[in-house]
């Protein structure tokens, strides 16, 4: 994995266009999750014994995790120019041996797939059904554009991806890596970001982005009980400097069939 995968933003317009195509808007907001405040902790190092035995257990968690297909309901909620909520279906499919995951986004109203999303946890490939041509991008944060409106939706999308691949453990690099076991903290300080993951007996709780490169802040949290992929997760994504909100994405499991083997057709544009 790259350590910089956070360092350039995509702005694929196209990829936004779909907000044209359907006509199902919902006016409820995405609820407000907090980031936490972590205080004044001492954290062990990720080659101390505590620290090395912790992230063990992590590891081993991942491990018993498997490949999964699912369905799900997505809400994108945006702050500028104005506040609007709109809602997508999708489909998910995850295999674990590859670490490959594909999403296609469908329009609620008429079942029209919009967009396809792939990523193999290094690059992502994105096709829309506006355009014949494939994006592809190293493994970063997306920047959705309307071309009409200006309206632009940044999508963490390493963030959502490690959480729903549950693959965190391999980001967790002993030199820059920095752990808390009673709290439950693992603290990931990279150059001009830091992760920061909250986890429960059961896996990863929630995940917080700080990059000062980019002046903006994101939280992810699984609501509800933490299991594999999380039922419901919440991504909230703010301006660094006055707090201020500039996107929320909500994301609802509805239905998801977990296996040993994914067939590998499912992949692919």
């Amino acid at each position: 994995m790259r350590t910089n995968h956070f360092t350039r933003i995509f702005r694929f317009g196209s990829l936004f266009c779909f907000i044209l195509l359907f006509q199902f808007c919902v006016t409820t907001d995405i609820e407000e999750i907090n980031f936490r405040q972590k205080g004044k902790i001492k954290f062990w190092s990720a080659k101390s014994k505590e620290g090395s035995k912790y992230l063990d257990n992590l590891r081993k968690l991942e491990e018993s995790n498997t490949s999964y297909s699912g369905e799900f309901d997505i809400r994108i909620q945006n702050f500028f120019p104005k506040k609007d909520v709109f809602s997508l279906s999708g489909k998910i499919f995850y295999d674990k041996p590859t670490g490959k995951m594909q999403i296609e986004l469908t329009d609620k109203l008429f079942g029209i797939s919009v967009s396809k999303v792939f990523s193999d946890g290094q690059t992502i490939r994105i096709k829309t059904v506006s355009v014949d041509k494939i994006h592809e991008q190293t493994m970063d944060d997306i920047v959705l554009s309307d071309p009409s409106t200006g309206k632009q939706t940044v999508v963490p999308f390493p963030v959502i991806y490690y959480l729903l691949s549950n693959r965190n453990a391999e980001l967790f690099k002993p030199q820059w890596t920095l752990v808390q076991p009673n709290d439950g903290i693992v603290l990931v300080r990279k150059p001009g970001e830091e992760w920061t993951y909250y986890t429960a007996e059961n896996g990863i709780r929630s995940v917080e982005w700080d990059s000062s490169g980019k002046n903006v802040k994101a939280v992810t949290s699984v609501l509800g009980e933490v299991e594999f992929p999380p039922k419901t997760t919440i991504t909230r994504i703010v301006s660094r400097t006055d707090g201020a909100d500039q996107n929320r994405i909500e994301i609802k499991m509805k239905k998801v069939s977990r296996t040993d083997k994914l067939n590998q057709v499912v992949f692919g544009f």
